[in-house]
């Protein structure tokens, strides 16, 4: 980066807010060099006044050397390693503590984001100020460039753009058993360091339950047209079968409290009990997949957890949602948690 525009850089940058954006890293030049596809995007912002929040999540290849390479080109960025924890939500709370700027952003190593998708997000904030959090389109993608989805705070026809807004906790309540709406936001500070992502017991989708009550916090959450592409890899450890699926169960479960503690639960009762008795069945399948890998101590604490998971689920809402054939044989299975864990022991 040349000093004239390392000057220009500070210039503009005293008349702008501060901007976090975060991401976290762990091996991300081996899983697919986005060290360079993300510093590209980000680093190339309309918006110049952001510091880059690095966090290296104990990364075993390369990926430490080359942000330290594009933090000698930018003094906007910050490194910071950490001891991996196996579990994302740390690494996130760790940049999260980091973050200093006036508004933050959370952006995945492995997601695009347009240009000027940080300067409309401001900008959307200078004309709606009662806004907490500017959520851009986001567009799914497949690695091949096939667009799985496209959505925008209830609106998927994105071809005449509507700027909207709704309360937080409207938005929160309808990711009750699904997500209506996904949020890639930019959030004002005070909302989005108001609950810590480590808050939770280590789980693989624990954030989940941190950006819900990040999202009650926010009075309103408003759209515009700029973009976020988040992308599908089938790589990607979301994908891949794990023991720490076996988490989604337990999450479900965490849940269900929540949504009942902040009454959003009721209206949405079916969709959660269903979505949660499927990840049931999903968590003890892979239960039996993995148990032979798993110490004793281990063992008896996911046995535990799918229980209290499978106690919690409300059956007769289940059951309920099916018809024929498929509620008999649902119910019966559903009658008795013995009977349902040692099904599918054998059922693939």
């Amino acid at each position: 980066m040349s000093n004239q525009l390392i000057l220009d850089i500070c210039t503009n940058m005293q008349a702008l807010p501060l901007i976090s954006i975060i991401t976290t890293y762990y091996n991300s030049v081996q899983l697919g060099d986005f060290v360079k596809s993300s510093m590209n995007c980000l680093l190339n912002q309309t918006y110049s006044n952001i510091e880059f929040i690095c966090v290296n999540d104990g990364s075993t290849d390369s990926t430490l050397d080359d942000l330290e390479y594009f933090a000698k080109q930018d003094p906007r960025i910050k490194i910071y390693t950490k001891e991996n924890q196996r579990y994302a939500q740390y690494s996130k709370a760790y940049g999260q503590d980091m973050a200093t700027g006036e508004f933050i952003f959370l952006f995945d190593h492995d997601d695009l984001i347009d240009f000027d998708t940080i300067e409309k997000c401001y900008q959307t904030f200078l004309a709606h100020p009662e806004l907490d959090i500017v959520s851009p389109i986001v567009i799914t993608k497949f690695t091949d460039g096939k667009v799985k989805n496209t959505h925008n705070i209830y609106q998927s026809d994105l071809k005449t753009f509507e700027f909207k807004k709704f309360t937080g906790f409207q938005i929160m309540k309808d990711t009750v058993g699904r997500y209506d709406n996904h949020i890639r936001g930019l959030y004002r500070k005070n909302v989005f360091k108001s609950h810590s992502y480590r808050f939770t017991e280590p789980l693989l989708n624990g954030d989940e339950i941190a950006e819900r009550l990040i999202l009650e916090e926010a009075k309103f959450v408003g759209s515009c047209d700029a973009v976020y592409t988040h992308y599908i890899h089938s790589d990607s450890s979301s994908k891949l079968i794990s023991p720490k699926k076996i988490d989604f169960a337990r999450t479900d479960y965490l849940l269900r409290k929540l949504f009942k503690e902040k009454g959003v639960y009721e209206d949405r009762r079916s969709i959660f009990e269903f979505t949660a008795y499927k990840n049931l069945v999903n968590a003890i399948k892979i239960f039996h997949h993995f148990s032979k890998n798993m110490n004793s101590e281990e063992q008896l604490l996911q046995k535990k957890r799918l229980q209290e998971s499978y106690s919690d689920l409300d059956k007769k809402n289940v059951t309920s949602q099916f018809q024929g054939f498929a509620k008999v044989y649902n119910t019966l299975l559903l009658s008795d948690y013995l009977l349902l864990f040692t099904f599918y022991k054998y059922k693939k």
